[in-house]
Formats: structure tokens, sequence, C-alpha cells
């Protein structure tokens, strides 16, 4: 997989699904606020952007080894959402994101793929958004 983002700048968000995340509201909740968050600066001011006000392109990467939990020094993945479920669950956020934004600046990798995936992080941040299994989407809304 080759990707340069023709701005220069750009979002790359790892998704790591787990076993009982609610396909629906995961996906509402992800695309709003993925395309909501405030990373970019702007004259000289931090956190006044978003990806959205940028018109910047998103890469989405499936990454289950992110859901995983140390059992002494081996990584346990079973909490990790299974292949058939998470490849429906990535289909269906990638589909939402494209409807909630500029489908053309979309990108995607290859579900279940090894894929070598080089990427420049432009400062100190990495953003963890956990799954809001229990709330339903309107209480995703940003306020």
């Amino acid at each position: 997989m080759s990707w340069s983002p023709p701005s220069g700048r750009d979002c790359v968000c790892w998704l790591e699904l787990k076993r009982l995340t609610q396909p629906q509201t995961w996906s509402f909740c992800r695309v709003r606020k993925i395309l909501a968050l405030r990373l970019f600066d702007d004259e000289g001011k931090r956190w006044q952007k978003s990806a959205k006000d940028l018109q910047l392109e998103i890469l989405c990467i499936s990454q289950f080894t992110l859901y995983h939990r140390l059992k002494g020094n081996k990584p346990d993945f079973s909490a990790a959402m299974k292949g058939d479920d998470a490849q429906k669950l990535y289909t269906h956020f990638l589909n939402r994101l494209k409807q909630s934004y500029d489908s053309s600046k979309i990108k995607d990798g290859k579900f279940g793929a090894n894929m070598q995936v080089h990427i420049e992080n432009d400062g100190p941040v990495t953003i963890n958004l956990e799954s809001p299994d229990r709330k339903q989407p309107d209480d995703c809304v940003d306020k």
C-alpha cells in the first residue's frame, strides 16, 4: 500500500474493534468524533481546526492488534472482534465516513492484509477514542 496526502497534511485513523462493540452506535459516534476533533493549529492557536475544516485526507486502517492485553510476555487478542464481524463493521464505518465527508478524501488499506504503512507523525498527539457501547447515538453528539 502506498499513500501520500496531496497537501502534505493528513489524518490517520487506526481502527481497533473489540468483541462486544455495537455496530451502529460505534460507527456513528466514531465518524462524528473523527470529523469534529480539533487537532490542528490555526493562526498560531492550538486545537482550532479539524481534518474536515481543513479538507484533509483521512487514511483509515483496521488494526485488530491494537485491541490486546498482555498475558505474561505474550499478546492476547481474544478481546478483539473476530474477522468476519470486524470486516463488516469496518466497511460500515468507511461507508458512514464517506457519507459524512468528501468520499474522495477517505482512503483505506486492505482489510486483514499485511501492510507496510509509512507515516510521519507531525506533533506529539495521538488520540484514543474508546467505544461508547452503552450509549445511544444521540449521546454521541458533540456539545
